[in-house]
């Protein structure tokens, strides 16, 4: 990942020695941290991440899988690059990895005096604070979106998510039975026409949802996008749109189109930062909602 010429990789053997030499720096040197501590054996199975400027070596953490959880730490920032993301870069890194491999929540050990900087992240806290290397630290915990195939009984779930975004605007009315029957029945509804829907969970509750509709020889179409307003801020619309990206490469689509309400603008932003381009078509649905909808298309 790269943030304003900040790049965020997993570490290859060659940065080995560069991360220890600032994991050394920062924990051993600034905070007194016993060099046994700073290495352990689990260094040698994690996620190990670092962040670069240019050639730099300025930030690095590790993930470390403790069976449905990921266990983050060795979180350093260079001395004298603070507060410029590299810190909020790792994190997000570190939670992306967590995701990929299916795991269910991520925690950490939190020196008090960053709190605020988990707390801003999404972190809470767990139990009271302890004292580890010398240092007071607290327990902090955060789930992780986890992604699956949408079945029928998430119906109940479906309905309050996408109810509740229809909620945001003045005039957004979902009437299920009349205008949107599939949600009854939707894994079923989605296979019928040959697409896929998925669903993503936070500590197992339906937080967003996403669909994908082939069409033989012709572009692809995403559908049913939404996310709820307390998730968020925290790249989950982003993932599921490389979900479906990816399911419409896979079907040979050489490009993909969406219909977004007129009055989605935060849904439009997202669109365009993710490459998609506005047609000149707009399209008037008659419905309840009075509904005009816009076009959205990415080669793929």
């Amino acid at each position: 990942m790269a943030r304003d010429g900040l790049l965020v990789r997993e570490a290859g053997a060659q940065d080995l020695a560069g991360l220890h030499a600032l994991r050394l720096a920062v924990f051993g040197d600034e905070q007194g941290v016993p060099v046994e501590l700073i290495k352990d054996e689990h260094d040698a199975t994690a996620v190990q991440l670092v962040a670069f400027w240019g050639t730099d070596l300025v930030g690095t953490g590790r993930l470390v899988r403790h069976g449905t959880a990921g266990v983050l730490g060795r979180i350093a920032t260079r001395a004298g690059e603070r507060g410029r993301g590299v810190g909020s870069a790792v994190l997000a890194g570190l939670e992306r990895a967590a995701r990929d491999r299916g795991l269910t929540e991520v925690e950490l050990h939190a020196q008090v005096s960053a709190y605020g900087f988990y707390q801003r992240a999404g972190y809470t806290p767990v139990g009271e604070r302890f004292v580890e290397a010398g240092i007071e630290h607290i327990s902090m915990r955060k789930p992780v979106p986890v992604l699956r195939p949408a079945v029928d009984t998430d119906s109940a779930a479906l309905i309050e998510l996408i109810g509740g975004c229809f909620a945001e605007y003045p005039g957004c009315v979902l009437a299920v039975d009349a205008e949107e029957p599939w949600l009854r029945r939707p894994a079923s509804a989605y296979a019928e026409v040959g697409g896929r829907l998925w669903v993503a969970e936070l500590d197992g509750q339906v937080m967003a949802c996403i669909g994908h509709k082939p069409r033989s020889g012709a572009a692809s179409e995403l559908k049913n996008l939404y996310v709820a307003k307390s998730a968020r801020r925290a790249g989950l619309g982003s993932w599921l749109v490389d979900v479906v990206e990816q399911a419409a490469r896979e079907s040979g689509a050489p490009e993909i189109g969406l219909w977004s309400d007129t009055r989605f603008a935060d849904a439009h932003r997202l669109y365009t930062r993710l490459g998609y381009r506005r047609t000149e078509r707009v399209r008037e649905l008659h419905d309840l909602s009075e509904t005009s909808e816009y076009e959205f298309v990415r080669d793929l």
